[in-house]
């Protein structure tokens, strides 16, 4: 007998009934082209499709008390439209199908507007979890977030650990990771930094990266080191970087000392040196920028020694390390960039547990390049100018007397190897005399203007004008000059209403007065009660001067007439000779290729200034007398100068 399943009767009821509704949902679009599904009421004008499931809802309240389902996905790339479209839907790697692979642009554009909600997140193919919808080329994510930045180390040399790491002692300020990331993707980031396994301490950070480029990290430490690396290679340590290691740099180590040795050592001050070429705005370079200690250890050995010093314009110095010998020389490393030329005297301390002394250092910065004007008739062999070739301009040009070397007896930045001033203009012959040519160069504002024999001008006063206003401006001038109209028309235009005898003298030898003064005692030595030359015996003083406490006299002849000065308040040196810086054709050697009475300037076989030799009435001392005018000079230029800001 035929018997009748009427357990399957509902299911053919119910697809029956299924087609009928969506006959009838079709119908619906077709007509009306607006839907409203989860109530009986037509749909918001402006909506195609729009679901509630409360009525009578027309302000912005709630309409609804349940959301849309949309599918849930996991997308592989960015720019294709992947599961929707693989060979095998389940399978990433399986490649686009046939069809999306012959018609991918075409797929793309029709599918502009689909939306998915993405199980993936991955930082490097730019994925976010989350609604993501399709612009017709790529994969947005609906979040207005950047996401995960993505990065890679840098300079393994430059991931560095500051500080000292003892066990038992929690970690502060000087303890910190150095790390130089390049940023290939914009976004947040988390960088955790630890032992492994763990030992108590840590370096973090959190942020965001807002552009691409390459930064670097200075990120604290915290925490309190468990047990000290003593006989091992110390501790291991991991980055890690949105949760990804860091591997780059690997391995990476951090030596953790026993804090019950405790540093008892002394500081040697009188063996502190500081190495290295310092310029204005130039950043130190920790390996060339230093300064050596000399440490005297107690033993038992083993600590860890910390020294220090205070900031001062912008630098200062650190080193620490293990205390290993009894005498035991360490580096402490530059850091910070130079923000003046002054001398910068360091103030050291140390974390020693028996002494709190502390020792100096004087950081030398070198002056700027300066310029030089110099004029006078005789442009020949004896030099008075400072030509090229000439002894004067040899001992000027000497890296080894001015100089950016770390021996360099006046620290300046030359122009080039083979030129410290520049520009280093000489006039000579007609134009020397001619006032306005002269007077064209004063104007240029050289740092420093030398002159040199001869100075015999027609236009006497206009000379001497040009140069007092050069002075009055802030110019350093150093006046060489023997002629008497001379120097009586320039005593007398800077002090008008005196009247002033150039007084000649002949004596051949003169002596340098015990004056406090960086002429004299300088820093190419004390030359103070010790003689200087009067080239061919013909110099001339300055008689009738006002009893003034700028004026510092340098030198006297016998009648008590001032023969060389220094002005306090210019920036002026008068020397009354004008053959003082003789020296035939650049020789070498104490007895500057002259006679007993002529070239009184000598300089030795590495162009330092010397002692002249055989001079009728004794050795003179006219090189280190102009050595330490012209360190006095560039002094001068830089911080009272005509072009001093």
């Amino acid at each position: 007998m035929k018997q009748t399943n009427m357990r399957q009767m509902p299911k053919r009821i119910s697809f029956g009934v299924l087609l009928l509704l969506i006959a009838i949902f079709c119908t619906n679009l077709t007509t009306n082209a607006q839907v409203t599904i989860g109530s009986g009421e037509p749909s918001a004008t402006g909506a195609l499709l729009q679901l509630k499931d409360k009525d009578n809802i027309i302000d912005g309240t709630a309409n609804a008390s349940k959301g849309l389902a949309l599918p849930r996905v996991n997308l592989s790339q960015k720019n294709q439209l992947f599961p929707m479209f693989l060979k095998d839907s389940s399978n990433p790697t399986s490649g686009p199908s046939d069809d999306y692979a012959a018609n991918k642009t075409g797929i793309d554009q029709m599918h502009t507007g689909l939306i998915v909600y993405n199980l993936v997140e991955d930082d490097d193919k730019e994925l976010c979890m989350g609604l993501n919808q399709w612009d017709g080329e790529k994969w947005n994510c609906f979040e207005s977030k950047l996401g995960n930045a993505v990065v890679e180390i840098g300079n393994c040399d430059s991931l560095t650990f500051a500080g000292i790491y003892q066990n038992n002692v929690s970690l502060n300020a000087s303890n910190y990771m150095t790390i130089p990331l390049h940023v290939t993707k914009a976004g947040a980031y988390n960088i955790i930094t630890m032992p492994d396994p763990s030992n108590g301490y840590y370096f973090t950070a959190s942020g965001v990266f807002l552009t691409t480029g390459y930064y670097y990290l200075s990120i604290p430490g915290a925490g309190t080191p468990t047990n000290h690396t003593v006989g091992t290679a110390g501790d291991l340590i991991k980055i890690t970087f949105n949760g990804k290691q860091l591997t780059t740099c690997d391995p990476l180590r951090i030596n953790v000392e026993d804090s019950s040795v405790k540093p008892v050592y002394n500081m040697s001050c009188s063996a502190t040196k500081v190495r290295g070429v310092y310029e204005l705005n130039k950043p130190l370079d920790p390996d060339a920028n230093y300064i050596e200690v000399t440490l005297n250890v107690t033993a038992p050995y083993g600590a860890t020694y910390s020294i220090e010093t205070n900031t001062v314009d912008g630098i200062y110095f650190k080193g620490s390390g293990l205390l290993s010998t009894a005498s035991q020389t360490v580096k402490l490393q530059g850091y910070g960039t130079p923000t003046s030329v002054e001398n910068k005297v360091m103030t050291i301390t140390s974390n020693s547990s028996s002494n709190a002394s502390t020792c100096k250092a004087t950081v030398v910065v070198s002056y700027p390049t300066k310029s030089v004007f110099a004029f006078g008739y005789y442009e020949n062999t004896a030099g008075y100018l400072g030509q090229p070739g000439s002894g004067l301009r040899k001992m000027m040009d000497a890296s080894v007397n001015f100089g950016n070397t770390e021996n360099s007896t006046v620290k300046i930045v030359p122009y080039s190897a083979n030129q410290t001033f520049y520009p280093y203009n000489v006039v000579s012959g007609g134009a020397a005399y001619n006032t306005a040519t002269v007077k064209s160069y004063l104007d240029t504002k050289p740092d420093i203007v030398i002159t040199g024999f001869d100075l015999d001008p027609l236009d006497k006063a206009t000379m001497a004008s040009n140069l007092v206003d050069y002075l009055k401006k802030g110019g350093v001038l150093i006046f060489v000059c023997e002629r008497q109209a001379m120097v009586k028309a320039f005593f007398e235009a800077l002090y008008p209403g005196y009247t002033i005898t150039a007084d000649w003298t002949t004596t051949n030898v003169m002596s340098l007065n015990f004056v406090n003064d960086d002429v004299v005692n300088g820093p190419f030595g004390d030359i103070r009660g010790l003689l200087w030359g009067n080239d061919s015996y013909g110099a001339s003083g300055a008689q009738g001067l006002p009893d003034d406490d700028d004026i510092v006299i340098i030198s006297k002849n016998n009648s008590g007439t001032p023969m060389i000065l220094k002005h306090k308040r210019y920036n002026l040196l008068f020397i009354s000779e004008g053959g003082f810086a003789a020296n035939f054709n650049g020789t070498t050697g104490s007895g500057a290729g002259g006679s007993a009475s002529t070239y009184p300037l000598a300089i030795d076989a590495s162009f330092k200034p010397t002692t002249r030799t055989g001079w009728t009435g004794g050795n003179v001392e006219n090189a280190r007398l102009m050595a330490n005018a012209l360190a006095w000079a560039i002094k001068q230029a830089q911080f009272n100068g005509i072009n001093t800001p």
